[in-house]
């Protein structure tokens, strides 16, 4: 059954390819920094292998791979065993139209085995699907939503790569943050996303300008888990193919300008049972308020969110952004409606949810919200007490845990998460583990920065 909007059905993809209205169809998975990667089809070709067949072959590489799409050698994926194919089978409830591409399709896969029904372990979907899994086991459910920023540059995307993404013209020229003019200004393009995302299957709730020069803010309406994530990737996606056509420049990074904001992705979970009928969050005592059940859940995050910190902020430059009195979620704090806090209650009855501040535009949504489910799961299962609400400003508060402001201090951390590698199996911890140290080795033994320069080229 098809659950998010506009999808296709079979027989609606029928009737438009022998229409002739349909002669590509994209078979894409998300890899691991959460980037659709795949094949295109022509259509006789999807319907014997995605839909008659055993799925699209593809290197296991993609799964083992970093930025620059170096081979890491992991054990998924490794000379050894010669960089084995695995296979993508399509999951049919994702199928969609392309809507600025008309003659294409989408399909979201799943990786598997070769020669197996078992799917990939270290795959992002199958990482979230397990966790989906365990609370499903425990009577439990979740609806997630993602809130992206993004900053435009009115530079065309190659001449951005020449200038090395330095002194680029961005989409504004001063601070705009909630301004009905410069939001204007900018719906010429804006307004593509609003009305085109959509049509992709993904629902759009609102957007604005945001503080920083360029910096956009479109809130995703909120569903279920897996959907949720797979809405996520395919945003990004999307928005990238629209500024590209427009001659626009556009970055999901964490910290683009360490003089200007960081970009969050932060993260609204509600929780509910497992049929996904009744939310869980709000308590029956006359005054409201957290359930005991969603205060476990909400506490478990708060326990482990330093040791997982890693699962929201992926990259070198993720760090960069936790930043006091710059709204990032960098103390460990529940407050009500307090935007100091790394998680932040809003809503009330059927809304009540938590915000989690702490991950970046950068984030990789499969692996956030399993990290998040875990350490929620934790919580309940320690039977954790209601979290104390935090008021005023967290970042000068007393006794505030902060996350960890290096990745050298994250990856730390995480290593020593028996929670995380308890809840994800010994096979997926460690596949993300070392493709994390491989990330910082990059930067720590492989890299000159223009800082370096500046600050050393003459005077040492």
């Amino acid at each position: 059954m098809n659950t998010a909007d506009n999808c296709l059905s079979i027989d609606e993809f029928t009737v438009l390819a022998d229409a002739g209205e349909l002669n590509t169809v994209i078979c894409a998975t998300p890899d691991p920094y959460g980037r659709l990667v795949g094949k295109r089809l022509t259509i006789q070709a999807f319907r014997s292998l995605g839909l008659a067949g055993d799925g699209i072959n593809a290197s296991s590489f993609i799964f083992a791979v970093d930025l620059e799409m170096n081979p890491l050698d992991l054990p998924v994926s490794n000379a050894a065993n010669g960089w084995a194919d695995i296979r993508l089978v399509p999951d049919l409830s994702t199928l969609r139209r392309v809507p600025w591409e008309p003659n294409a399709a989408l399909v979201i896969c799943d990786a598997f085995e070769p020669g197996s029904d078992t799917m990939l372990a270290v795959a992002p979907r199958t990482i979230l699907r397990d966790q989906i899994e365990r609370a499903r086991q425990q009577g439990l459910g979740f609806k997630f939503a993602s809130e992206l920023e993004f900053y435009l540059a009115a530079t065309p995307p190659r001449e951005a790569w020449d200038l090395g993404y330095q002194n680029l013209k961005m989409l504004s020229d001063y601070r705009s943050d909630y301004q009905m003019i410069q939001s204007s200004r900018d719906d010429w393009f804006i307004e593509r996303i609003r009305n085109q995302m959509p049509d992709f299957g993904v629902s759009i709730e609102s957007s604005k300008p945001e503080w920083g020069l360029g910096q956009q803010e479109v809130t995703l309406d909120y569903c279920d888990t897996l959907e949720m994530a797979d809405r996520h990737v395919l945003f990004k996606y999307g928005v990238k193919q629209l500024a590209h056509a427009a001659d626009l420049t556009v970055t999901f990074m964490a910290k683009p300008k360490i003089d200007d904001v960081g970009s969050s992705c932060h993260l609204h979970v509600s929780m509910w049972d497992a049929d996904m009928d009744e939310s869980l969050c709000w308590s029956s005592r006359p005054a409201g308020g957290m359930s005991e059940k969603f205060g476990a859940f909400i506490a478990g995050q708060l326990a482990h969110a330093a040791d997982i910190t890693l699962m929201f902020a992926p990259t070198i430059n993720s760090y960069k952004r936790f930043q006091p009195d710059q709204f990032a979620g960098s103390a460990i704090a529940l407050g009500n409606d307090n935007r100091s806090c790394a998680f932040r209650l809003v809503g009330h009855g059927p809304s009540y949810r938590v915000e989690n501040r702490i991950p970046g535009g950068d984030v990789n949504p499969y692996y956030a919200y399993s990290a998040t489910i875990a350490a929620g799961l934790d919580g309940i299962q320690r039977q954790l007490p209601i979290p104390e609400i935090f008021d005023g400003n967290a970042w000068t508060g007393e006794n505030i845990t902060l996350v960890p402001t290096s990745m050298h201090d994250a990856l730390h951390r995480f290593a020593e998460c028996k929670m995380l590698r308890t809840g994800f199996s010994d096979e997926v911890f460690e596949h993300l583990l070392t493709s994390s140290q491989h990330e910082l080795t990059a930067f720590d033994s492989h890299t000159v920065t223009d800082w370096e320069c500046r600050r050393y080229y003459e005077r040492v």
